[in-house]
């Protein structure tokens, strides 16, 4: 990678207005972090493990043990941001969606295998900034625009069963894909100048690699009492540039990442829910371009009353509330997110009495903070299940 792409993109990164990401507070070479979870977990204020029913989130392998049939899952996740930053006035706003999780199961041998689809790092970004360039004797404005496009994401396959009438474990595999391509121009707007200087552009695109596993555990302790716990183990991260990159391989570390959950019925209808999950990228910093990374830390906790009616028909509504530190910084002193949440589920096919599919939604409020920036967000969360199909 070119040392004037590497200079001006960690520049970029801190000084100009981004027009379409997740979230500002990324590492340049990986991304923002993603997180493989459905509308119910969101609006629970969940990392999604040791909710009651059944799933089909990666993270929670064994959860799908305990579906009688086939199903399947797709979620949306639009975002929209408000960033400043102490001592200056005006904000830049940014938006972004994606796509967390597609994932798909099947009864096999007594059990249920699995299939999915799961945004792990986003890494679209584009900004721009006026500069000032001394050109021999005269110094003029220029436009620098950088544009970063891609993700990484996972594609794995898993099986879990019930080992006991309470008890099912699972496991899954999968490898990470994904590209990325990024290019800085530099345009002279002065007419004067425009035939005599050329505008300048640089660029390249590389294209990610590495393998991971994920294992889990859940357990009714009771029958008012679920708990969970799963960790994911990944290889490196490896960047490979294309032939027309001039750069050479770039490797980063992958943290192993520990998540427990539980949910307790409190009355009938209504259950409690709580997460906790840590994954320690102190590991990374060496690797980046830019920037600071340490332990993430996530804490939540929700409420559901499943037995709410709306338009007559029985509607879960969900409440809850998490906070976070974030893996990477953009000033010292680490960075943190904290959101409330609510949303509802709701039921599209119900036959004798067995919702055969759902809509869920959930809606969070939040910050992130880092140093003197501060970002202001919505994110909205879409996901669609199936089963019998």
């Amino acid at each position: 990678m070119r040392v004037s792409i590497l200079v001006a993109a960690a520049s970029l990164w801190a000084a100009a207005a981004p027009l379409q990401a997740q979230s500002l507070f990324n590492a340049a070479g990986i991304g923002f972090p993603m997180e493989a979870v459905d509308g119910r977990a969101r609006a629970l204020g969940s990392s999604g493990l040791g909710l009651p029913g059944t799933s089909l989130l990666p993270v929670d392998p064994a959860a799908s043990a305990r579906l009688l049939i086939p199903g399947g899952l797709m979620v949306v996740q639009p975002s929209w941001v408000d960033l400043t930053r102490d001592g200056d006035s005006g904000h830049r706003y940014f938006r972004g969606s994606r796509f967390p999780v597609f994932a798909a199961a099947y009864p096999v041998r007594g059990g249920m295998a699995t299939v999915h689809l799961t945004s792990v790092l986003d890494q679209a970004y584009t900004g721009e900034r006026i500069v000032n360039v001394n050109l021999g004797s005269s110094t003029t404005q220029a436009t620098d625009r950088f544009e970063q496009a891609g993700a990484v994401s996972s594609l794995g396959i898993g099986y879990s069963r019930m080992v006991a009438s309470t008890m099912a474990v699972g496991i899954s595999a999968g490898r990470y894909a994904g590209s990325v391509s990024r290019t800085l121009t530099r345009e002279f707007g002065d007419s004067a100048l425009a035939n005599q200087v050329l505008p300048y552009r640089a660029g390249g695109s590389w294209s990610y690699s590495g393998y991971q596993v994920t294992v889990g555990v859940s357990s009714d302790v009771t029958a008012f009492l679920r708990l969970a716990a799963s960790a994911t183990y990944s290889t490196e991260l490896d960047a490979d540039p294309s032939a027309q990159t001039a750069g050479s391989r770039r490797s980063f570390d992958m943290p192993l990442q520990l998540r427990l959950g539980a949910s307790s019925q409190l009355a009938p209808g209504l259950t409690l829910a709580a997460s906790a999950s840590r994954a320690d990228w102190s590991g990374t910093e060496g690797d980046l371009l830019s920037g600071e990374a340490g332990a993430a830390t996530s804490v939540g906790l929700g409420l559901e009353l499943a037995q709410a009616q709306l338009f007559g028909r029985t509607t879960p509504l969900r409440a809850g509330f998490r906070r976070r530190t974030l893996p990477f910084a953009l000033e010292g002193g680490g960075a943190n997110e904290q959101t409330f949440s609510g949303g509802l589920g709701i039921p599209l096919n119900v036959t004798s009495e067995i919702v055969l599919a759902s809509l869920d939604l959930g809606l969070e409020k939040g910050n992130r903070t880092s140093g003197s920036f501060r970002e202001d967000f919505w994110r909205g969360t879409v996901s669609l299940r199936v089963t019998g199909f």
